[in-house]
């Protein structure tokens, strides 16, 4: 039958008009519900209304605490998490990553961020890149060789679940829908093959030539593995075996191997499931963990304890104030209280916290200069609860202006103080001293900020030189000149983050 011209024509307009309706409709439905979560999110004012102090913070490393990592810039407590990620070495829909390693660079820092999703990775099945080298470890291959490039220490983050959506199918699943494989083995060779390709003197910095001080350390097993997308809710003992697994295969390639676990979300959700992480019940897991009888803690075998925070959306989700103090606090004790509970678990306590994913929001309905004022508060804070290492999240112009100045002011940020009661407060004011040193004529950097929603502030601060650097969030400087060992100085006040100023007291500011 031949068609009907007319009708043909008819159709094919049709079904334009259709599908124009159609993607005016989705995207419609996109715009109102990034609304509707906009609107939530100011309604519910997620600004926390203060910001506790530590108490009992860990006590600041030593600079040659971390010598024994043998890499250029490990010790920096600066960690970039820029951009997006395919899984494999590359932003998403293909692109480079160059531009974020680029932007890392500028701001002063000496590390990057790496996702390796074991589906992208392996997908077919188990490969040995030692013989043959498929295109996904190219790619990966490239990512570091970018990242040595521009003298950038990798965090490698291990990923089953979360973005990578479980494991390979040709791994099976303990239960369907759910992170733990079947061939768990597998997962653990996997962790162990990364390791043997990228660590310092592994196949991959071998081949390019490299000094032995390059190369992937540090290894986060996992994202917020027990909640985010494909997870490993209810498998806390099968995740505890597969990071124990893992660390084994990483360790054999690589002894000198930082294991940070366990990437949790903050606000206080994961506590009941790394309570069990930790627990070595051999009950808290899947069927198949349960009935081989054997239980598992990542108590012993964390290296250090990564956890991610976002203050302005777990401040609005939890109704209560939630704050990186709150979720360091939380894993603290938690880690802290199960050291002896299992005399053949006992460990040494931690002190590696590593806040590896977070910014304010997520979404960025904060504006970018108040924002760019939270980072150099929530530097300062982090620092003074003795976290150290704090992530760079996607950070804006002002954002990275901001970095950019803190991190040159204070490459080594340790110790961080709160001062309150070292400074003359005229008004509402909070207040943080870094010393260079134990030598009364030594350095100090003092970051001061008006509190929020209390107007302008004026503090009064004690210091040792005549001449002083004031540095803004932007990055701008100025000079000013104290008077009898004192110095005033006045802060902008704002009624949702207040901008912070750096006052340097170093000889060279003379």
């Amino acid at each position: 039958m031949v068609p009907n011209p007319t009708f043909t024509r008819k159709y094919r307009s049709w079904r334009r008009r259709l599908i124009r309706v159609s993607s005016w409709g989705c995207g419609t439905i996109i715009v109102l519900l990034l609304v509707l979560v906009g609107t939530l999110f100011l309604i519910l004012n997620p600004i926390p209304g203060g910001y506790p102090i530590i108490t009992n913070p860990i006590e600041p490393p030593a600079p040659a605490h971390y010598a024994a990592f043998d890499l250029d810039g490990f010790e920096s407590p600066y960690l970039g998490h820029t951009g997006s990620w395919d899984g494999k070495g590359g932003a998403m829909f293909g692109g480079s990553k160059r531009s974020d390693l680029d932007k890392e660079v500028a701001m002063g820092l000496r590390w990057t961020f790496m996702p390796v999703h074991w589906r992208a990775m392996e997908p077919d099945g188990s490969v040995n890149p030692s013989q043959q080298v498929p295109d996904a470890w190219r790619e990966l291959d490239g990512f570091v060789i970018e990242a040595q490039r521009r003298k950038l220490n990798i965090l490698m983050q291990v990923v089953i679940g979360g973005n990578a959506g479980g494991p390979p199918d040709w791994a099976g699943r303990r239960e369907p829908g759910k992170s733990a494989p079947a061939d768990m083995a597998a997962a653990a060779a996997f962790a162990g093959k990364l390791a043997a390709r990228y660590a310092p003197r592994g196949v991959l910095a071998t081949d390019r030539g490299w000094a032995a001080r390059f190369g992937v350390r540090a290894w986060e097993l996992d994202n917020e593995p027990e909640s985010y997308r494909t997870c490993w809710k209810d498998q806390a003992g099968d995740y505890a075996e597969f990071a124990t697994l893992a660390t084994e295969q990483i360790k054999s390639a690589d002894g000198k191997a930082m294991i940070l676990l366990p990437a949790v979300a903050g606000g206080g959700n994961a506590n009941s499931w790394v309570q069990a992480a930790l627990g070595a019940n051999p009950t808290d897991g899947s069927p198949t963990y349960r009935h081989r009888g054997r239980a598992f803690s990542i108590g012993p075998i964390a290296g250090g304890v990564s956890f991610h925070t976002y203050e302005g959306l777990e401040t609005a989700f939890s109704r209560t104030d939630r704050t990186i103090e709150n979720d360091f606090g939380d894993l603290r004790d938690l880690f802290e209280k199960s050291e002896s509970r299992v005399s053949r678990l006992t460990y040494v306590r931690k002190r590696e916290y590593w806040h590896t994913e977070g910014n304010f929001d997520f979404i960025g309905l904060f504006s970018a200069p108040r924002r760019a004022a939270w980072q150099i508060q929530f530097f300062t804070r982090a620092f003074a609860a003795g976290i150290r290492k704090v992530c760079v999240m996607d950070p804006s112009a002002p954002e990275q202006a901001a970095v950019k100045a803190y991190v040159a002011t204070l490459p080594w940020p340790f110790p961080m103080r709160p001062a309150d009661a070292e400074v003359k407060v005229l008004h509402g004011a909070a207040a943080f001293r870094h010393l260079d040193g134990k030598d009364p004529d030594a350095g100090q950097v003092w970051v001061i900020w008006a509190i929020a929603g209390t107007g302008e502030a004026k503090v009064e601060l004690p210091v040792i030189r005549g001449n002083l650097i004031l540095i803004n969030v932007d990055g701008a400087k100025s000079d000013v000149s104290a008077s009898g060992g004192h110095v005033a100085i006045n802060l902008q006040g704002d009624a949702k983050m207040a901008p912070p100023i750096l006052v340097v007291d170093r000889q060279s500011s003379q």
